[in-house]
């Protein structure tokens, strides 16, 4: 076999090796988008139930959700009722200490009078 003859034949089986890889790719490429359409199919068959299955659970979600009302205003209330509450405590609690401040404010002064009294009648001896 000449030289000629052999790169003949490495042609060749370049060739085929070449469109058998274009085949199988080919090939692939088909099963690929015959499972696309595959999966396409079977989501439009879906869609009436999980319409309906969506709709049922947002109808019920918005019953559930109307049925809550009243609770979750009397939580709002209680929560308003339990924050002025809080703060009525507070002030109560403020106005107690000032009361306390002002009672020892006065007992204090009175004492500072009692001993200036005192001292001034000792230094009047």
């Amino acid at each position: 076999m000449d030289n000629q003859n052999q790169g003949q034949g490495e042609y060749d089986q370049s060739a085929a090796q070449d469109a058998g890889y274009a085949a199988g790719r080919a090939e692939g490429e088909y099963n690929d988008a015959r499972q696309d359409v595959s999966q396409d199919e079977q989501s439009l068959e879906n869609i009436p139930g999980d319409v309906g299955r969506d709709a049922e659970q947002g109808f019920s979600s918005t019953v559930q959700g109307v049925e809550n009302v009243p609770s979750d205003i009397g939580g709002a209330f209680k929560g308003a009722a339990d924050w002025v509450g809080s703060k009525v405590g507070g002030v109560e609690g403020d106005a107690s200490r000032a009361e306390g401040d002002v009672q020892n404010f006065d007992n204090s002064v009175d004492q500072s009078y009692d001993q200036g009294e005192q001292q001034g009648r000792q230094e009047d001896k």
